[in-house]
């Protein structure tokens, strides 16, 4: 048996990652990343683009895995912004502010990202 198999209801993969984090959790988890992103070089702040990334954690607030890119726009600059996301995540880690009684609902976070999303977007 894999990891996780215990308590698996069979609900599948999409139902476990959509996190149920308060609003205000989610606000200052973005704040907090946003201090550590840096505009990847061949990106504007004006770029339509945008990605999405799976990031499992642990129970510290720390990334348990590397992100999985899940969506993403089609675009030559995807690749970079995907890079300066993951550097990001990694820079910025713990994340103390995630609910420690909530980790059922955290372990695994579905993030958007844009050009927005990073300091000078």
């Amino acid at each position: 048996t894999g990891v996780g198999d215990a308590d698996d209801t069979g609900g599948g993969a999409a139902e476990a990652s959509k996190a149920d984090i308060p609003s205000m959790d989610t606000a200052e988890f973005r704040r907090h990343l946003k201090t550590c992103s840096k505009m990847p070089a061949s990106v504007a702040p004006g770029d339509n683009i945008r990605i999405v990334l799976r990031v499992p954690f642990t129970t510290d607030g720390k990334i348990a895995a590397p992100p999985a890119l899940i969506e993403a726009s089609a675009s030559a600059k995807g690749p970079a912004l995907m890079k300066g996301a993951v550097d990001a995540l990694v820079a910025c880690q713990p994340y103390a502010m995630l609910p420690a009684d909530k980790y059922d609902e955290w372990k695994v976070l579905d993030l958007s990202f844009t050009p927005r999303d990073f300091v000078g977007g």
